[in-house]
């Protein structure tokens, strides 16, 4: 009899414990717009997918993780005066890691606010074309950086279904890129 009256609290209070995690996945699409380095004009928009899996802690808490893959940015600079064409490819692919905020606004809404740590795999490659002869070059760097966001989500009132829109900010110190803005859209799936 003592044992049950000992291992009761533990299982309710576990069960207790157990509601205030809400475990999800989800998928976002999102619009990059990268700040660059160097005053070469290339095209600053990145078309990005990302995968995402999750826990909401109670109200107002969440981690993430996170894989995002780039569309490949394509330039092309041609000079004045001279045959020389210069192509530049461009992609990345970051993953991580992110804390999340939950502030409710009204029922089944929340703004949120995040911030997290991001591995950054850019890759980008060079082509040059005088009309003779073409040399090209390609490399890719791995780099760590923060990123904060900001952003809203409903839920659906069935609590399965979350839809939700972010802007995220990331501070890259890479020879090409400075800064990404990203603009996304994505939903989530709360188990």
């Amino acid at each position: 009899m003592k044992q049950i009256i000992f291992i009761l609290p533990i299982i309710l209070s576990a069960n207790a414990f157990a509601d205030n995690f809400t475990p999800y996945i989800g998928m976002d699409a999102g619009l990059n717009i990268a700040s660059y380095n160097n005053d070469i004009d290339l095209e600053e928009q990145y078309y990005t997918g990302t995968i995402n899996a999750g826990m909401r802690i109670g109200q107002n808490f969440g981690v993430e993780l996170f894989f995002t893959q780039s569309a490949d940015n394509e330039n092309t600079i041609t000079y004045e005066y001279s045959p020389l064409t210069q192509d530049i490819n461009i992609s990345y692919q970051s993953f991580g890691f992110d804390i999340f905020g939950y502030y409710s606004i009204v029922k089944d809404m929340d703004f949120f606010t995040s911030f997290g740590i991001a591995n950054y795999r850019i890759s980008h490659e060079f082509e040059f074309n005088d009309g003779l002869t073409t040399y090209g070059e390609s490399d890719t760097t791995t780099e760590t950086a923060t990123r904060f966001g900001i952003g809203l989500m409903y839920t659906f009132p069935n609590d399965s279904v979350s839809i939700l829109g972010q802007y995220q900010y990331s501070t890259l110190s890479n020879e090409l890129i400075k800064s990404l803005s990203e603009f996304s859209i994505g939903f989530r799936y709360n188990f």
